[in-house]
């Protein structure tokens, strides 16, 4: 049994997940697209969590992978469509192709989201070993979030909102992680036990995450609340048009990080310190002065 054909038996169990399938095809027709959807799939949930979702009967968690998978297909497949549509004579416009992948790219953001909030909401007993969720719980992304500052989407959310997408929220995980590395984890090794602090350092690291991720993610990938900053998001897409609004947003949400950091050293500042004049610097064994 090939890769689509074990998540859908026919093509009406395929038409049901996805719309617009051309009914003149056999499933076999989508199967080389159907093998890149699934790695795109895998590389998120991980090959085990796929797998045990295929052979367990948790129906609510076959549903979203079935729809993820099929509306991924589509939106890989329609490229080839489009070119044999044209030579079969038939007239094919940019703004009809780009307006249906963009809407298949949703639909598997949407499912994708369904699954994964599926798989965090199950709670895992010790005993569990190779159920779709407790694999899940030892995927690279939650062994990753362990050493992450902002552990839940709900929590991501509270914060910076974000639809609390999941999907979202797991794609930042590695995001998060580097911008732990490069400068904050030191200021919440320094704040610990101070909760204005680190409230002021989670939204810091919030704010760099998503700054990180406007410089590397397709705008398609954010939810809804960060993506209809985009006006072209409402009407014809401009790639370039949106890319330099992306970058725009990421410069803006670096300012506000870095400000809020500005902030926590002061709080952090075992001593008062004149930050508004030079008189900060004097020193009592230096005969030279500085005046404000």
């Amino acid at each position: 049994m090939n890769t689509i054909e074990q998540l859908f038996p026919n093509l009406a169990t395929f038409i049901e997940y996805a719309p617009g399938v051309d009914t003149n095809k056999n499933l076999t027709d989508y199967l080389s697209s159907a093998r890149s959807a699934k790695k795109s799939i895998e590389a998120i949930i991980s090959p085990s969590v796929y797998a045990a979702i295929m052979a367990s009967k948790a129906q609510d968690l076959l549903d979203a992978l079935r729809a993820a998978m099929a509306n991924r297909i589509l939106a890989m497949q329609l490229v080839f469509d489009a070119v044999a549509r044209r030579k079969s004579g038939t007239d094919v416009y940019k703004y009809e192709i780009e307006a249906m992948k963009r809407s298949y790219m949703e639909n598997y953001f949407a499912a994708m989201d369904s699954l994964i909030q599926q798989l965090m909401a199950v709670k895992v007993d010790k005993e569990e070993k190779n159920t779709p969720t407790a694999l899940w719980q030892s995927s690279r992304y939650c062994r990753l979030l362990l050493s992450c500052q902002l552990r839940s989407a709900e929590e991501f959310d509270l914060i910076y909102p974000i639809d609390l997408s999941y999907l979202f929220f797991f794609r930042t995980v590695p995001l998060q992680k580097e911008c732990l590395d490069e400068r904050l984890a030191a200021y919440f090794v320094k704040a610990e036990g101070k909760e204005n602090v680190l409230d002021m350092l989670r939204l810091a690291l919030a704010k760099k995450t998503v700054a990180k991720s406007l410089r590397r993610f397709d705008i398609l990938e954010f939810p809804s609340t960060i993506r209809e900053l985009f006006e072209d998001n409402k009407a014809f897409r401009h790639g370039s048009t949106e890319h330099d609004n992306a970058i725009k947003l990421a410069a803006l949400l670096d300012n506000e990080a870095d400000t809020l950091l500005t902030d926590a050293d002061l709080l952090l500042e075992e001593t008062s310190v004149d930050v508004c004049s030079y008189s900060q610097y004097n020193d009592s064994s230096d005969l030279i002065i500085m005046t404000p």
